[in-house]
């Protein structure tokens, strides 16, 4: 209150110089914008320090008729309330746009209207104009209200919240001092440069101010808007006193036309310039949203992973420094996400993130989220130094407790490092490096963090299950699988002559070398494309035969074998059950081959995966079957037909008395259960004796054929199972 009361009086008593007469209305009166800045900024109630500031103004400086005084005060009070409370009812807050300054020119105008009434009224009431001079009184006092508030205005209101403009919009307008200084040289010569063209009788003095006001354009463009208005304000109040009191030779107006005139080029000049700035302001603040929005992570507020690769690379390129990159990776964020939902994850990532910043705040570090739950952080550190802040985050994160709806999450994190020294690594191998360390910390249990290079033989192994992953998806996305087949031999008395064998996989590289396909399978399933090999497989063996349907009637059974992620793929049994309808391949054909490490992953639903395929008639057998983590108790619950005892107890069962026990137990607990039980891997004459005294139903192995493509499994002369000697 004390602050606008000093401002509101200090504008209005610089008009004093305007005024030769108390008859006479002031061209310019600066107190009107004042006013109308500080009421919209603090309120409503503060417009009655413009009762006091008046009174004050009329006791000490400018003496007015009695009958004037209260019209002049109200003038002021009434029209400032009135503006402001129109401006509040269309918008509110205020934003440094171009819309919320149109808003505030028209409660400008409103303001000069009614305080011109007001104060007109109140000179004609108190005689100190006749009647006939009312129109040039209300138009010479509504213009210099108007002239009042569009220079000082904009300055007022954008001084007073230049914290939060800057809080809320922080643009960063990077000019240079040097810019600054030759702006202000040139509005100073530009403004001095008025006094000899008014000095030699030029005709048009008002031609001189051309100079500054494409200045306030140029500042408009260039600076931020603060700086603008206070611009423009200074060089207006200096064109209003030198043009208004006739200073330095300038004419004084006489006329009411020339006021006008005069005023309104004014008007024109202090309001384009805060226009313009505010147009300006705008699109500098869209620009820095994109910015943000296409290097930011809307979640985190962190850089995301295309700007976090771009300054990494940059950086990389540019540093004589040692460069440390961290990989943050959370354990088991996915059961947060299942059990609390997303909004949870993504309150646990929002945390994770605070932390990070916590961490390496007053560094320069790059801190990213790479998406999901990992982040990524590139800093100028050697090893040693970077792991100190790296183990602080990981017990932060380890401590960190989120509440969500009652209850308290939490979750742990993976961390791996790599170092690089000049000439620096490329960012892509870097990245390679990182991922695989930090993917090596999670499988030793997670909440720890490793350094690459200290594991160099688990790495290099994962680094080759990566290549393998690679390798299966481009033989895949290029179809260069191959089918081959291998018989089952049926041990017992069978007089069933068709061929029962297992479909195995070869693949060929990109030279066309033929390939084992052991290595590409597990990094398959680990790498999640199971279930897409298993679709391909299943559907190349159906084209096939659809294609050579002269070797269906040479079929008992055909096995096909599934990874753990196609049992837990529910759309694999919709794509299963249809493509097995129009096939001509029988379902009691087909046997499907799960191992008893994917049925422990997800019992109940390997359950319901195998009833709906046994409604169909396919029958099943539980592959390597005595070396996972199967209990035998889950046998009586398992709906399978075969039992395939793995083949690392086969292969010492003529050396060993415990495979020999094993393979046994296996044996009786199958046939107890209505299986019958398969050894693999036979190799040569002892173990196919041993398998028969201990009554193994089927066996498959080397002894009795090698794999051989499809074509050539079914060209054998004959067409049938390998022959067997008796017992």
């Amino acid at each position: 209150m004390i602050l606008l009361t000093a401002l509101y009086f200090g504008g209005a008593a610089v008009t004093i110089l305007f005024l030769r007469t108390p008859a006479d209305v002031t061209l310019f009166w600066p107190a009107a914008g004042i006013a109308y800045a500080m009421v919209l900024h603090f309120g409503l109630r503060h417009a009655f320090a413009i009762v006091i500031a008046q009174c004050l103004l009329h006791l000490l400086l400018v003496p007015a008729p009695w009958a004037f005084v209260p019209f002049s005060i109200s003038s002021n009070a009434i029209a400032t309330v009135l503006a402001c409370m129109y401006v509040h009812t269309r918008s509110k807050p205020l934003h440094l746009r171009t819309e919320d300054g149109l808003l505030l020119l028209r409660g400008g105008v409103l303001l000069c209207l009614i305080s011109a009434g007001i104060g007109s009224t109140g000179m004609l009431v108190a005689h100190m104009v006749p009647p006939q001079e009312f129109l040039r009184v209300y138009l010479q006092w509504a213009l210099g209200d108007l002239l009042g508030i569009t220079v000082m205005t904009p300055s007022v209101m954008l001084l007073l919240t230049r914290k939060q403009l800057r809080k809320l919009h922080p643009v960063d307008y990077a000019i240079c001092h040097r810019e600054y200084a030759s702006w202000a040289v040139l509005m100073l010569l530009g403004l001095l440069a008025i006094i000899p063209i008014v000095s030699r009788g030029g005709m048009y003095p008002l031609s001189g101010v051309i100079v500054p006001v494409v200045l306030l354009l140029w500042s408009a463009i260039r600076f931020s808007p603060v700086f603008t208005s206070v611009a423009t304000t200074l060089s207006t109040f200096v064109l209003a006193m030198t043009l208004g009191l006739g200073l330095n030779g300038f004419p004084r107006p006489e006329t009411l036309a020339d006021t006008s005139m005069l005023m309104a080029t004014l008007v024109v000049i202090s309001t384009v310039p805060i226009l313009l700035a505010a147009s300006f302001h705008e699109r500098h603040v869209v620009m820095v949203a994109l910015h943000l929005r296409a290097t930011r992570d809307s979640l985190t507020g962190l850089l995301n992973r295309d700007a976090f690769e771009e300054q990494a690379r940059a950086l990389l390129a540019r540093s004589q420094q040692p460069l440390s990159l961290l990989y943050v990776d959370l354990d088991n964020f996915k059961l947060i996400n299942d059990a609390a939902s997303h909004a949870a994850g993504d309150e646990m990532l929002r945390h994770v993130a605070a932390l990070l910043r916590e961490e390496f705040a007053g560094t320069n570090a790059l801190l990213a989220h790479g998406g999901g739950d990992e982040f990524t952080v590139l800093a100028e550190q050697t090893t040693a130094a970077i792991t100190v802040p790296g183990r602080r985050l990981l017990s932060a994160i380890d401590d960190m407790r989120v509440a969500w709806q009652g209850s308290n999450l939490r979750t742990t994190a993976s961390i791996g490092v790599v170092t690089s020294d000049v000439p620096h690594a490329s960012f892509d191998e870097l990245l390679s490096q990182v991922d695989a360390t930090c993917h090596e910390a999670k499988e030793l249990g997670g909440n720890r963090l490793l350094v690459a290079g200290l594991n160099a033989g688990a790495l290099h192994s994962r680094s080759r299950q990566m290549q393998s992953a690679i390798d299966a998806r481009e033989a895949l996305d290029q179809r260069r699988f191959e089918l081959w087949c291998q018989p089952i031999i049926d041990l017992r008395a069978s007089s069933d002559d068709r061929a029962h064998f297992e479909i195995l996989l070869r693949w060929r590289d990109g030279e066309g070398q033929l390939r084992p396909p052991a290595n590409l399978i597990a990094a398959a399933e680990r790498y999640r494309l199971g279930p897409r090999l298993d679709r391909y497989v299943l559907s190349a063996v159906l084209n096939w035969l659809e294609a050579n349907p002269q070797a269906l009637p040479l079929i008992r059974q055909c096995n096909l074998n599934l990874g753990a992620a196609t049992l837990a793929d529910d759309e694999f049994g919709d794509y299963f059950a249809n493509r097995l309808q129009r096939s001509n391949l029988r379902p009691e054909q087909l046997c499907l081959e799960i191992t008893e490490t994917s049925v422990v992953r997800d019992l109940g639903r390997t359950r319901r995966f195998i009833q709906r395929m046994r409604d169909m008639g396919c029958r099943f057998a539980l592959d390597d079957f005595g070396t996972g983590f199967c209990s035998f108790g889950y046998l009586r619950d398992l709906q399978v037909d075969y039992l395939k005892i793995d083949g690392s107890f086969v292969r010492d069962l003529d050396q060993s008395e415990l495979s020999e026990a094993i393979v046994r137990s296996i044996t009786e607990i199958a046939h107890l259960l209505g299986m019958r039980a398969v050894a693999e891997h036979v190799e040569n004459e002892a173990q196919l004796a041993s398998l028969r005294t201990l009554r193994v139903d089927y066996a498959q192995g080397y002894w009795f054929q090698s794999p051989l493509p499809i074509e050539a499994f079914f060209a054998r002369p004959g067409n049938t199972a390998p022959a067997v000697a008796p017992a």
